[in-house]
C-alpha cells in the first residue's frame, strides 16, 4: 500500500469518524430553536471570548520556541506567525497536517533544522496530552455529582499523566541514562530484534526536541499557565454569553474535555469528536442537550473562522503558499504520527 492509498484510507475514516459523531451530537436537535439560543447570547461576553481566543494563540507561538532544540535565535514574530499558520492549516487540512506546515515554515524563514522544528511539535504534543490529563483530573475532583466512573477514569488518567510526564522529564535531562536502560532492558532479547527496538528507541529519545536548561523550561510552564488562564477566560465569557454557569473548574474542564475530543482521528479541525466532546462534557453538568449542541457549534466556530482569515493573511504575509508549505508532508508525516 503506497502512501496515496494510506492517506485516502485516512481522510475517508476520518470523515466517517466526523459524520457518525455529528449525528450523535446533534441528535434530536431543534434547529430554530437552538438558532433563536444563538441569537439571544449576549453579544459583549461573545466578543470579548472571541478577542481572547484569537490573542491566546500568540502564547502557544511562544511556548513553541522553548521546545525547539536550536542555539540559533529565531525571530518571535515569524513563530507567532507559524503557529497561527499551522492551526489554520489544521482547520482545513486532514490529518493535522497544519503541525508539518508550521514546521515547514518556520523552517523555511529562519534557515533551521526542519528536523529539529518536527521533534519540538512532537514534544510539545506529548506535553499537551499531559497538561491535559492533570487538567482534566483536577476539574472532575472538583466538580460535585459527576459519575463515579468517570472520576475513577480522571483519576486514572492523572496517574498515567504524571508518570508520562516524569518520564518525558528523564528523557529530556538523563538521555545518556536512557539509553543504558534501553540496551539493559532490550539486551535479553534476540539480536536481531534487541537491536531494532534499541536503535528506534534511542533514536527517538534523542529527537525529543526540548531546550532543556532551567530558563527554557521556566518559560514553559509560565506560558502554558498564562495560556490555560487564557482559555479560562475564553470559554467562561462564552459559557456566560450563553447564559450557563460558569466558574474556572468547569472552564477547564469544558477546555481539557474539547482537546481530547480534538484529538480524535476525524475530519479537519476536529470536526464532530470535538462536538460530541463539548455537549457530552456540558450534559455532565446537567446542561441540557438544546443548550449545549448550539455552544458547541459556536465555540468551534469561533476558534475556525478567524483563525483561518489571520492564518492566511500570515501566510501571504510571509510569502508562502499553503500547497508549497506542505509539500514535505510525505517525506515528514512519519516523524509526527
Amino acid at each position: 500500500m503506497n502512501k496515496n492509498q494510506k492517506t485516502i484510507i485516512q481522510i475517508v475514516i476520518g470523515i466517517t469518524i466526523s459524520i457518525i459523531c455529528l449525528y450523535f451530537a446533534f441528535r434530536g436537535i431543534n434547529i430554530k430553536e437552538s438558532l433563536e439560543i444563538v441569537k439571544n447570547i449576549n453579544i459583549t461576553y461573545f466578543i470579548i471570548s472571541l478577542i481572547l481566543s484569537v490573542i491566546i494563540i500568540a502564547l502557544r507561538g511562544l511556548r513553541w520556541e522553548c521546545f525547539i532544540p536550536l542555539k540559533k535565535p529565531i525571530k518571535k514574530r515569524t513563530i507567532v506567525m507559524a503557529t497561527y499558520i499551522g492551526f489554520m492549516a489544521n482547520n482545513i487540512l486532514p490529518a493535522k497536517l497544519g503541525e508539518v506546515a508550521r514546521a515547514y515554515i518556520l523552517g523555511v524563514k529562519e534557515n533551521v533544522s526542519k528536523s529539529a522544528l518536527i521533534a519540538s511539535v512532537v514534544t510539545e504534543r506529548l506535553f499537551d496530552v499531559i497538561v491535559g490529563g492533570i487538567i482534566l483530573t483536577i476539574s472532575v475532583i472538583f466538580i460535585p455529582n459527576l459519575p463515579q466512573k468517570i472520576t475513577y477514569a480522571a483519576i486514572a488518567l492523572f496517574i498515567l499523566s504524571i508518570v508520562g510526564f516524569l518520564v518525558l522529564m528523564i528523557l529530556v535531562w538523563k538521555r545518556e541514562f536512557a539509553h543504558k536502560v534501553f540496551h539493559k532492558v532490550f539486551g535479553i532479547l534476540p539480536k536481531n530484534i534487541a537491536d531494532k527496538l534499541i536503535e528506534f528507541s534511542c533514536n527517538f529519545i534523542d529527537g525529543i526536541g526540548l531546550k532543556n536548561d532551567p530558563k527554557h523550561i521556566f518559560l514553559i510552564f509560565f506560558y502554558t499557565a498564562l495560556y490555560l488562564i487564557g482559555q479560562m477566560l475564553t470559554i467562561g465569557f462564552l459559557l456566560t454569553s450563553f447564559n450557563i454557569k460558569a466558574t474556572p473548574i468547569i472552564a477547564l474542564f469544558i477546555f481539557a474535555i474539547g482537546g481530547f475530543g480534538f484529538a480524535v482521528p476525524s475530519a479537519p479541525s476536529g470536526i464532530g469528536p470535538f462536538e460530541w466532546a463539548i455537549i457530552f462534557g456540558l450534559s455532565l453538568l446537567g446542561v441540557e442537550k438544546s443548550i449545549a449542541a448550539p455552544y458547541a457549534f459556536v465555540y468551534h466556530m469561533m476558534g475556525i473562522v478567524p483563525i483561518v482569515i489571520i492564518g492566511f493573511i500570515f501566510l501571504f504575509m510571509l510569502g508562502i503558499d499553503l500547497k508549497t508549505a506542505t509539500k514535505s508532508i510525505n517525506q515528514n508525516e512519519e516523524k509526527i504520527s
